[in-house]
């Protein structure tokens, strides 16, 4: 091969690289399916929620281990409420509860591309787990093997992806708003709190994930989801004080989560 040759074959490498660079996910192949809130106290905020005239699911019951309850939402989507009874020192929730107290521990995104998710992550050196295979349990109680990785060095808030089951998962919008038990239709909005260094790698990870981004004031934020069924994302304008001076920071706080009705 000629030395021009040789320079076209690189022109178009280095352009077939750029554009898989700039590869995206599809807007409506992804969505905010869950959110986990870790607690030493089930019983107490599971009452919260009742009080609140919500509809709790009871959930897991593991001797000496999780305790969970479900808020199932209009569009399927669950507020997962978990609690650990375990004694053991090295139990990862113990851990969190001990240092964090009560708060938002996970929230978990359903996708129809796990694996293309997985490689555009991987070529824009973000950090994540390896693609793994585990239980995803439906809200009947049955379980399905998904495709799984999260998100690395984002404590305290885990953020993992999950392939959606496609054969199995109910349709959205079998109950109408006045027969759904809880009367909410999605989750709305979630503001993050995050270290300039996370704040940049979900950054980067909205545009992957093909978000929505619009801007407002002083703020960015996203849309994520299909057009039926979405989720706006926002970052605190101030951060709270102990994400102050810490690299890998993401955490919501309390009030950070809204519904839509």
């Amino acid at each position: 091969m000629t030395t021009k040759g040789i320079y076209i074959l690189l022109f178009f490498i280095g352009l077939a690289y750029s554009e898989l660079q700039g590869q995206t996910i599809d807007r409506s192949g992804i969505r905010l399916a869950k959110i986990t809130y870790l607690t030493s106290n089930l019983d107490s905020l599971t009452r919260s929620f009742l009080k609140k005239g919500y509809k709790i699911q009871i959930s897991k019951r593991e001797p000496g281990g999780i305790f969970s309850n479900i808020v199932i939402l209009q569009d399927r989507s669950q507020m997962i409420l978990e609690t650990t009874l375990s004694s053991d020192s090295n139990n990862w929730r113990l851990q969190a509860l001990k240092k964090y107290g009560n708060h938002v521990s996970g929230i978990a995104f359903e996708v129809d591309d796990i694996d293309s998710l997985y490689h555009f992550m991987k070529i824009n050196y973000i950090s994540i787990s390896n693609l793994d295979t585990i239980r995803q349990y439906r809200i009947d109680g049955t379980y399905y093997l998904a495709h799984t990785f999260a998100l690395d060095s984002c404590a305290p808030l885990d953020v993992v992806f999950f392939a959606k089951d496609t054969v199995h998962s109910p349709s959205r919008g079998i109950d109408s708003l006045t027969l759904h038990p809880n009367h909410v239709f999605r989750f709305d909005w979630v503001l993050f709190s995050a270290s300039p260094q996370i704040e940049a790698k979900m950054r980067k990870i909205f545009e992957i994930i093909n978000g929505w981004k619009q801007h407002e004031g002083c703020c960015d934020f996203w849309r994520v989801g299909p057009s039926d069924d979405f989720c706006f994302f926002r970052f605190e304008t101030q951060p709270i004080k102990k994400a102050k001076g810490k690299n890998d920071w993401l955490s919501i706080e309390p009030d950070g989560i809204y519904f839509a009705y």
